[in-house]
């Protein structure tokens, strides 16, 4: 490859940038379709919680609202007919039964001496004012074995006292028959004897229970569905705040490469001129003689060595250019003549202070 085909370093830097852009679009484009999908996934789903739940408490609340009913308290007999029981159960008795509950007040009874036995009858029958086929019935209720014809009886009532019966009922047609007997099954004194029925019947705790278990079931699943989605949704937010960055930063470091250096370095003031003329030291320095030590003994300056003197070579060391010396913080001392010394700081700078030498070979501020 020829040197006019190959590609300078800006269109590299350019070539790869875009190609990096390209990825990166796509990349973002699939992760938003996907972001907004997970989103439209998350709002649906909550939805149906909320729907689900709902309808939940609606079907809750319509299974557990008891239909209520007064039983006619006349002759010493409280008959009260509770007309067709609606139900999902079959023939005997099973979970699916519909739940009638009988309350019994006992307002007054006769001091009789016999005992007094409190009788309460649910019978499947069709015509309620029929005593013949309600004498019928309350017989095999008595005798047990048959669901379609119950009987449940206190012996023995107080006055004052609220009796609770329950019962469980098939899908029919019912009566209820409630009285106080005395012995031998006759009905005692009406006019001494005055009782308060009341009943509950629960027909749509089946029908509407078993659907909302059902929609309380889908609700749970809904909200553990939305809580993954949602976990999904906020790991690609993660996800896209770092690739902002990522990008961000990515932009930054190409657009100094490809601006380069911001030009040359910026000049450092140095001294603005020479040093000021300052008058040096007058004539000649003092004579100063040295004599040697006034107490030293004449002596023979003979030596008592034989033979001839040792030959001494005088060796001439090369001289070598002093650099300026350097200070502990990095700074130097450079010379501008007549003894003067500017002081060079370790970033370039100049000190504007004129240096000397002292004595001892130190330097100090000059004063003028």
């Amino acid at each position: 490859m020829s040197e006019q085909e190959v590609p300078s370093e800006d269109e590299q830097i350019e070539e790869i940038a875009s190609s990096n852009s390209e990825s990166e679009e796509t990349h973002e484009d699939n992760s938003v379709e996907t972001l907004k999908s997970l989103q439209e996934s998350l709002k649906k789903s909550r939805w149906n919680v909320f729907m689900f739940l709902g309808l939940a408490f609606l079907m809750f609340a319509f299974a557990l609202f008891p239909m209520p009913m007064d039983a006619d308290f006349e002759y010493g007999t409280a008959e009260k007919d509770l007309g067709f029981v609606w139900g999902p159960s079959l023939g005997g008795e099973d979970f699916m039964d519909v739940p009638y509950e009988v309350s019994v007040k006992v307002n007054q009874l006769p001091s009789t001496t016999g005992n007094i036995t409190l009788q309460v009858f649910v019978l499947k029958i069709d015509d309620c004012t029929n005593p013949e086929v309600a004498s019928e019935a309350e017989s095999k209720a008595q005798s047990g074995g048959n669901h379609d014809y119950q009987y449940q009886y206190i012996s023995s009532p107080v006055e004052g006292k609220t009796y609770t019966f329950d019962f469980d009922l098939d899908m029919g047609q019912y009566c209820l028959n409630a009285k106080a007997v005395g012995q031998g099954g006759t009905i005692v004194d009406p006019s001494r004897t005055d009782l308060v029925v009341t009943g509950k019947l629960w027909p749509n705790q089946v029908i509407a229970g078993v659907p909302g278990l059902v929609f309380l079931g889908l609700s749970t699943f809904a909200f553990v569905g939305a809580q993954k989605i949602g976990k999904k949704v906020k790991a690609i937010l993660e996800d896209e705040k770092v690739t902002e960055e990522q990008l961000v930063l990515e932009e930054a470091r190409r657009q100094k490469i490809v601006a380069g250096p911001g030009g040359p370095p910026k000049p450092v003031a140095g001294p603005g001129g020479p040093p000021p003329a300052v008058a040096g030291p007058t004539g000649a320095p003092p004579t100063q003689t040295t004599s040697g030590p006034a107490n030293v003994a004449d002596s023979p300056t003979e030596s008592v060595r034989s033979g001839p003197p040792p030959t001494t070579s005088t060796v001439v060391e090369p001289q070598v250019a002093e650099s300026p010396p350097q200070q502990d913080d990095g700074s130097t001392f450079e010379d501008a003549g007549n003894g003067y010394f500017y002081r060079k700081m370790a970033d370039g700078t100049y000190e504007q202070q004129i240096y000397i030498k002292d004595a001892s070979g130190q330097y100090v501020i000059y004063q003028a």
